[in-house]
């Protein structure tokens, strides 16, 4: 079976997967602990579930909110206790971190309800929280108006942050391309910018890594560059060994979306490493550049993850 095969195949049992959703993790007296002490996190969505579990493969106490309705769909283990609230729900929601001493937050809201997290962010810093991770596991998104704002509205109330950018996750490429859809790898431009691309695995594992190991003034204010392989859009065709095939917009489901990720690939910005500024690479905060702090970590390649995924 080829790759480009082995794609469509893990795509269709990944499609309940690929569903938004809101987990919380908090940490006892974090600051004050040493990085080996168990924490607990906030998240939301693609990558949620994966931080949660990974946090608790490191030793964290993690608890998780969910919004409700979507309890069911969730992959945790038991020992993970799960809540189900609104980020509307402000006194529910404050009474929650505070009752369990929640000392860091971690947003995995979507794109499209990222402003939610400017009321979350306030509720969990009046309820003590000390460090908060808003949702930017994916693109660079400094030139990006609603995620611009949450880190502005982060640096007003003078709460510590930390970011991770990851590119675009492996797992969605089949997707992504239209690959799902006529077997081909759809590319709108040229699709000649490098992209980095990073597993969902991956990502909740560096995540869990440095939020239980790295002492909290190093991760105050923070931007961590992620990178587990690159590409060009272009280039995945020879790499699925598929037809390329140039278009307006994404065929398929979501390819509206699919085609503004695209959009922002060709401007550069799915590199990790993209200086908004610069229009170009960065120097010193490059793709990649902080992967090392995963010491001994071997990161996922594209045609390792979809091979091992359907072996």
């Amino acid at each position: 079976m080829g790759l480009r095969d082995m794609a469509l195949t893990i795509y269709k049992e990944l499609q309940s997967w690929l569903i938004p959703r809101l987990l919380l993790a908090a940490e006892s007296d974090w600051a004050k602990c040493p990085p080996s002490h168990p924490s607990r996190f906030l998240a939301r969505g693609l990558i949620g579930a994966p931080i949660a579990r990974a946090l608790l493969a490191n030793g964290a106490n993690v608890v998780v909110i969910v919004r409700p309705g979507f309890r069911q769909r969730l992959a945790l283990p038991p020992e993970i206790p799960l809540h189900e609230l609104e980020c509307s729900e402000y006194e529910a929601l404050k009474q929650l971190l505070a009752a369990n001493r929640v000392q860091v937050v971690i947003s995995t809201i979507s794109a499209a309800d990222v402003a939610a997290q400017h009321i979350l962010a306030t509720t969990a810093q009046e309820a003590g929280v000390q460090l908060f991770v808003p949702s930017e596991f994916g693109i660079v998104t400094d030139s990006v108006p609603d995620f611009a704002a949450v880190i502005e509205h982060l640096k007003s109330r003078n709460f510590p942050y930390t970011r991770f950018y990851v590119g675009f996750f492996i797992e969605t490429i089949p997707a992504m391309m239209g690959l799902t859809v006529n077997s081909k790898i759809n590319v709108v431009g040229f699709g000649n910018m490098p992209c980095s691309f990073t597993s969902s695995e991956d990502v909740a594992g560096f995540v869990a890594h440095v939020l239980t190991t790295v002492p909290p003034e190093s991760l105050a204010n923070k931007t961590f560059r992620l990178e587990g392989d690159r590409s060009t859009l272009s280039d995945l065709a020879i790499l699925f060994d598929t037809e390329l095939n140039f278009v307006e917009k994404v065929p398929g489901r979501m390819g509206d979306l699919w085609t503004k990720m695209q959009k922002a690939a060709e401007c550069g910005m799915a590199s990790t490493g993209w200086d908004v500024a610069g229009c170009g690479e960065g120097r010193e905060e490059c793709a990649g550049c902080t992967n090392s702090l995963w010491e001994g970590h071997e990161w996922m390649k594209i045609v390792t993850f979809f091979k091992r995924q359907n072996s």
